[in-house]
């Protein structure tokens, strides 16, 4: 039987209904770069307004370790850096930019060129690891599955840390989400010379790349990536959600279970998105920044608008061609971890893997809870949710917080399991966001 993880989790309709092909999505004459795309400390602008860039031009610096550049998604003017309205309609702090007709035109052209040229770059040889980790943090390279984290800062383990095992996730086990298994059947030689780049600087002997078996395409396209090498192997797990947890895919892949509050690196292991290691080759052998990213754009739409793009970072979301149904919403990432965007002229970020159009359906009544387990049953992180729901919604949040509430992955797994359609993980947000000391 092939691995999974052992506690919990569903088995959510797959919908995986979007085509593997990735087109390039127009890039914007408007771009805004917010400038928190990631976890740890937003970016500093050093550009005012008046500046000119260039595509690919350093706009933003790393505010400290844990931080990560910003880079220009097209040339043009800076129009300023200004509050603009993120999905979720609350302000951000943003790096605005205009491209006129000429540079807009240009930068299509080369852009064009560019992604045409892609498969005859090389990386450059004898690179030290400390060279890598620098390039990576200069790039602005974040985890691209969603949590964001400065990728270099992963990479970077101090001399007690005895990293075993580099485990590259492509499970992609949200529903509808379609951007990593494309990017493996397109461009499986550059995932895997990234993930080697990224053994290289980490000082990793060995990797493995983790897909689920839906998606046989991506794993064949991997496997004859791989060739003959014995240092970096494909292992396909059981479809089960949520496993791209990296708690749960750790687990999947090695056996082994991190303890509350600790590191990957407590059990030998780094854990990168295999959209990350894609980033990391085209750094490193092309040179370009991380400055557009795939996104899935599925769902209640027509069959010939479900497919991925490629998007410059700061491209609206209005900008990209679906036909949004009456009484719609369009979720930002997959239909259980995602959110509602209630503006669409915010824009894509590097965290963002997808837009999921879906229609409105009327929700069930919330009932009472009939004590039945099945939330529990579904916890991949062996919690109550039940109960950490209750501390949320009557503001108990010192008590959330001894029930390990850091803990919760906010996978929405209890919410979709509850027979009373009881709304969960919204009260655990709250208890999860409010009992942080």
């Amino acid at each position: 039987m092939k691995k999974t993880f052992s506690k919990g989790g569903v088995h959510p309709a797959a919908n995986k209904i979007a085509s593997r092909d990735i087109l390039l999505q127009p890039l914007p004459t408007l771009a805004c770069v917010p400038l928190a795309q990631h976890i740890g400390a937003p970016a500093i602008a050093i550009v005012c307004k008046g500046d000119k860039v260039t595509r690919g031009e350093q706009i933003a610096r790393a505010a400290s370790f844990v931080s990560a550049p910003l880079h220009a998604p097209i040339s043009g003017t800076v129009q300023g850096v200004d509050n603009v309205l993120m999905p979720n309609g609350k302000p951000s702090q943003a790096i605005i930019i205009k491209a006129t007709d000429e540079e807009h035109e240009a930068d299509t052209i080369s852009r064009e060129k560019y992604w045409a040229e892609l498969p005859v770059a090389k990386i450059p040889s004898h690179l030290p690891a400390d060279e890598i980790r620098r390039m990576i943090s200069e790039a602005g390279i974040v985890g691209l599955g969603g949590a964001t984290f400065p990728s270099h800062v992963k990479l970077s383990l101090k001399p007690e840390q005895k990293p075993e095992i580099l485990i590259i996730n492509g499970c992609e086990c949200e529903p509808y989400l379609m951007c990593d298994d494309a990017l493996m059947c397109k461009w499986p030689r550059m995932i895997v010379e990234g993930v080697a780049l990224m053994m290289q600087a980490g000082g990793i002997p060995r990797a493995v790349i983790s897909l689920e078996d839906n998606k046989p395409e991506a794993a064949a396209a991997i496997a004859s990536a791989l060739g003959s090498r014995n240092d970096i192997t494909l292992q396909i797990l059981r479809t089960k959600y949520p496993q791209g947890g990296e708690k749960q895919l750790i687990e999947a892949v090695t056996g082994r279970r991190i303890a509350s509050g600790a590191l990957p690196i407590s059990v030998g292991a780094v854990v990168h998105n295999v959209a990350t290691a894609f980033a990391v080759w085209q750094a490193i052998a092309t040179g370009q920044p991380l400055i557009e990213r795939v996104v899935t754009v599925t769902g209640d739409i027509p069959a010939e608008e479900r497919t991925n793009y490629l998007a410059a970072v700061g491209t609206p979301f209005s900008e990209f061609p679906f036909t949004l149904p009456d009484e719609a919403k369009v979720i930002v990432g997959g239909p259980m971890m995602g959110r509602t965007a209630v503006n669409l002229d915010a824009p894509v970020t590097k965290g963002t893997s997808g837009l999921v159009i879906l229609r409105e359906t009327r929700r069930r009544p919330v009932q009472a809870c009939i004590r039945c387990g099945a939330c529990v049953d579904a916890c991949p992180m062996g919690l109550e949710p039940y109960l950490l729901s209750a501390y949320g919604r009557l503001r108990m949040f010192d008590d959330a917080r001894e029930a390990d509430v850091a803990d919760c992955l906010e996978c929405g797994a209890c919410s979709y399991n509850c027979p009373s359609a009881r709304p969960l993980l919204d009260y655990i947000r709250i208890a999860k966001q409010r009992s942080r000391k």
